[in-house]
């Protein structure tokens, strides 16, 4: 059994928690009281392995949050996500990345960036997918659009972001031409 953390960070009102309910209860909770912070905690298996993942939803932030330690050490991993009807949570998810990839020290961070709500009708979406993609890109991260009321493609998220963990665990010291003498 190996242990993941997993933070979900994003804008107010992007869907992270209706994402965290989602992945976990397998149902899509309609209203809710904004988020301070919760825990939520899963088996899930991948391929051979067992995973207790702990996903820690976060309440939302904006572009001038100061991200706590607790949002870097010990975290395996992240879902930054975003509302494709609202441009203002893609431009903070940005900032959040860059912030977090200073605060870990600019090492590879396994991310998944989920664009959210893209069921919605197609003309209150200000954020199109391609921008999504290349954005998640230029990070190296992986992207997948998401509505947090269809469980399967939530499910997925949390999936690819383990399998991003172990990648990402896995690269470590393969590529490196550093040699201790």
């Amino acid at each position: 059994l190996r242990h993941r953390k997993v933070l979900i960070l994003g804008y107010r009102a992007v869907g992270k928690t209706s994402l965290a309910h989602q992945f976990v209860e397998g149902k899509f909770v309609e209203c809710y009281e904004p988020t301070v912070e919760s825990t939520y905690n899963k088996m899930v298996v991948v391929g051979k392995d067992e995973f207790q993942l702990q996903l820690v939803d976060t309440a939302g932030q904006d572009e001038y949050t100061i991200l706590p330690h607790s949002f870097v050490i010990g975290i395996h991993g992240y879902v930054l996500v975003y509302s494709v009807t609202s441009l203002q949570s893609f431009q903070v998810v940005k900032t959040l990345h860059k912030k977090l990839y200073e605060s870990r020290g600019k090492t590879r961070m396994p991310v998944v960036l989920v664009g959210n709500k893209a069921d919605l009708a197609l003309q209150s979406r200000e954020v199109r997918t391609d921008e999504g993609k290349k954005l998640a890109e230029s990070w190296g991260a992986i992207f997948l659009e998401s509505s947090a009321k269809e469980s399967q493609v939530t499910v997925g998220i949390f999936m690819k972001l383990i399998e991003e963990i172990d990648r990402v665990d896995n690269s470590y010291g393969r590529s490196t031409s550093c040699h201790l003498m």
